[in-house]
């Protein structure tokens, strides 16, 4: 990590969609695992983590197999998909004994 970044006080992660999904386009658990374990604030340190992936969080939920390309459906899947995204940050977090 660069120097500035590690003594600052409040860090700013921006996660597109693309760093938590899979191939299909549905919520990868194992990389937000490895995106919370990359990114815990050290000691003194405030982590603010701007997150996308919401609508990939709800696909599976809908039973839909593929990110859907019309608006309704997108904002369907990103509101039920919201909660169960910040849920898995926050379980993910807590393994790390971090509280979201």
């Amino acid at each position: 990590m660069r120097p500035f970044v590690t003594d600052a006080r409040r860090v700013v992660v921006k996660v597109g969609s693309s760093s938590l999904t899979t191939a299909a386009g549905g919520l990868d658990v194992d990389r937000l695992e490895a995106l919370v374990a990359a990114v815990l604030p050290r000691a003194g340190q405030q982590l603010v983590l701007v997150s996308s992936g919401a609508i990939a969080a709800g696909l599976a939920p809908l039973g839909l197999a593929r990110r859907p390309r019309d608006l309704a459906t997108q904002q369907a899947a990103a509101s039920v998909g919201q909660s169960s995204l910040v849920h898995s940050y926050a379980a993910a977090f807590g393994r790390a004994g971090h509280q979201v």
